[in-house]
């Protein structure tokens, strides 16, 4: 019953970020919960996190974490 700018402004008060920023960084987290305790290629954790492409998913998982989803998954093997 709000209007977007008012869930937008409430966002930004109590999450200090944008809804869509939260929603992307919520996917991101549950990538990296999959590449770390599943051997799933990263193609499909890619689609399971609800990224389009895996090239889009790499590119917002290195911004976010510092390094490659293959390289993430490479580490605990």
């Amino acid at each position: 019953g709000i209007s977007t700018r008012q869930l937008e402004r409430l966002f930004g008060q109590h999450l200090n970020c944008s809804p869509k920023k939260y929603y992307v960084d919520m996917r991101l987290q549950k990538a990296r919960n999959l590449l770390l305790q599943t051997e799933k290629p990263v193609t499909e954790i890619a689609f399971l996190s609800g990224f389009a492409s895996p090239a889009h998913f790499a590119r917002v998982y290195r911004n976010q974490f510092g390094i490659s989803p293959v390289n993430q998954q490479g580490k605990i093997r």
